[in-house]
């Protein structure tokens, strides 16, 4: 037992993980925003890192504290920060790549982010990073249009 009673000294990590189940998520198309449809013309769900993928990308596009929907800690918060404001480049960097480990390390199957990459574009900003998940590792892009360097 442990000297805090709310810290279970019998689980480990990898207990947790196990225990955790097949992640699923209905297929989405976020270039045409809208679910996509499988060949008997319903939606259909996917497993894994493909699931985990459009979870982080749903997230990241929805704006936290704004819909009922979701709870408080669903969603990405640069909206609300970073768009209309003026902020030295490497400032900007460091506080997009907070908001995004902010919002998704929320998620019990995503274990480490990392290797961020910025891009800058006339339409705004697209992120890169590595996520790894209990599904492997994975590289997201994440556009972000409302911001630039």
């Amino acid at each position: 037992m442990s000297v805090f009673p709310f810290i279970d000294s019998g689980k480990t990590d990898s207990n947790t993980i196990e225990e955790l189940p097949l992640l699923k998520e209905y297929a989405y198309d976020f270039e045409n925003n809208e679910l996509l449809l499988g060949k008997n013309g319903c939606t259909y769900m996917v497993e894994g890192n493909e699931a985990l993928r459009i979870w982080i990308l749903k997230a990241l596009s929805t704006e936290r504290f704004h819909y009922t929907a979701y709870s408080f800690a669903f969603g990405c918060e640069w909206q609300d920060r970073l768009v209309g404001h003026s902020m030295n480049v490497e400032v900007l960097k460091l506080e997009v790549e907070r908001f995004i480990v902010e919002a998704l390390m929320v998620n019990p199957y995503i274990q480490r982010l990392d290797n961020f990459k910025f891009e800058d574009l006339q339409a705004g900003l697209n992120v890169t990073f590595d996520c790894t998940s209990i599904y492997g590792t994975d590289t997201i892009l994440v556009p972000i249009r409302e911001v630039r360097i």
